[in-house]
């Protein structure tokens, strides 16, 4: 890997960017935890359930949109504390909750947008002024680390909820993130955002454009419209089951902790296949990168459909070392691939955050869809809707040459 010239900034900026996507991941993904234990007390149907998750991955999308045109106009600094001391706020006030509409409102609306604002169109804005040969292995370092948060943040999260319930393990998670809210604006921001020294002011003279002037050459770019697309369908694919793995697995037979540590391990397997992917994407070419993460996806769901024939402890492996690897594996190829197309100047942040509304309006249809799914058919047809929107992603990109070849 090339290094910048300032390249101990460099890393601290990777850093910064990896614990915001840790934070981000734990945030909206801790769901699938608490699933089970919100559904039993409220007794809530499946699909009541998934809809707060399906409203969150919205909420996420548009948040994407505001979170690109705060990025260009006020700077990570601001983006990362408002993101967030916004989730703190709702995981500490959680134990007041009693009905749907909180959790709507709260987790799928403020949880969903302001994970937006820690989450992926920021890191690449950011890296993008950092990095340049690299850009996809450096966005995938920071995505690494979302699985290396899931591996610790689930388990560890199930184990609180078994010994003090629900509301004390938000709770406690909410410290934890209100804690780093505090220390975000402490950082030396001014140096960070940009390896020739650029300030925030300077930086948005530079966006020029107003949002929706932007927005509108968004729409006009047949490029970017087709990414938006890839990404929806990519969003269906791996959040139609995602937010009901943990109780897939319960559901099948397996022990809750055991679950959850199964869906942590797909994270941590992510970690390692999005920096492989990355790696791959850079050296070997995206064609190569893309087309074995989606065959391995659609792996990995076809995994499930035989746990569901023989509930064993050795397919649940096999699904995580076949589909793990693949969480997440498209968004950093996909995000470099918007500076290659457009360039790294004025309306950056709005450009990947349309691409990244893709991922969250896919995965709203997905995991709202999977949830009705669930409650009407059971899991099969879920997993085969996941199976064949990872197919129809696959042909799409293949179809477009001018997307095949950047």
């Amino acid at each position: 890997m090339r290094l910048p010239p300032d390249w101990r900034w460099a890393f601290l900026v990777v850093a910064i960017c990896a614990v915001m996507s840790a934070i981000m991941r734990i945030s909206i993904d801790s769901f699938a935890v608490f699933l089970l234990p919100l559904s039993h007390e409220f007794s809530w149907a499946r699909s009541e359930a998934v809809s707060i998750y399906g409203l969150s991955m919205f909420s996420f999308g548009l948040g994407c949109l505001l979170a690109g045109r705060l990025i260009d106009r006020f700077g990570p600094r601001w983006t990362y504390s408002a993101g967030l001391a916004a989730i703190a706020t709702v995981f500490l006030n959680v134990s007041n909750f009693h009905s749907l509409w909180q959790f709507v409102l709260s987790f799928g609306v403020v949880v969903g947008a302001s994970a937006a604002l820690i989450g992926m169109v920021s890191h690449a804005v950011l890296l993008s002024r950092w990095f340049r040969e690299n850009l996809t292995f450096a966005i995938s370092i920071t995505f690494a680390a979302s699985g290396l948060g899931m591996l610790a943040g689930a388990p560890l999260l199930q184990l609180l909820v078994n010994a003090n319930g629900w509301r004390a393990a938000y709770t406690d998670l909410g410290f934890v993130i209100a804690g780093l809210a505090v220390f975000m604006p402490m950082l030396p921001w001014k140096r960070l955002q940009s390896r020739t020294g650029e300030t925030p002011q300077r930086l948005r003279r530079q966006t020029g454009n107003s949002f929706w002037s932007n927005f509108h050459h968004v729409l006009a770019d047949k490029g970017l419209v087709a990414l938006f697309v890839i990404q929806f369908l990519t969003g269906i694919s791996m959040f139609s089951l995602n937010p009901q793995i943990v109780a897939f697995f319960v559901e099948q037979g397996f022990d809750p902790v055991r679950s959850a540590l199964a869906f942590g391990a797909a994270g941590i397997a992510g970690s390692i296949g999005v920096v492989g992917f990355g790696w791959l994407a850079d050296q070997r070419g995206r064609q190569i990168a893309m087309t074995l993460s989606y065959m391995m996806t659609v792996g990995g769901f076809a995994t499930l459909l035989a746990v569901l024939a023989n509930p064993a402890w050795g397919l649940v492996i096999l699904f995580v070392i076949v589909y793990g690897p693949t969480f997440g594996s498209r968004g950093p190829i996909i995000n470099a691939m918007v500076p290659a197309m457009v360039g790294r100047g004025p309306g950056l942040g709005v450009k990947v955050g349309f691409v990244q509304l893709g991922m969250g309006l896919g995965a709203a249809v997905g995991s709202t869809t999977g949830g009705w799914l669930r409650d009407t058919s059971g899991y099969h047809g879920v997993i085969w809707l996941s199976m064949i929107s990872g197919i129809a992603a696959l042909i799409l990109y293949w179809s477009i040459k001018s997307i095949r070849d950047l």
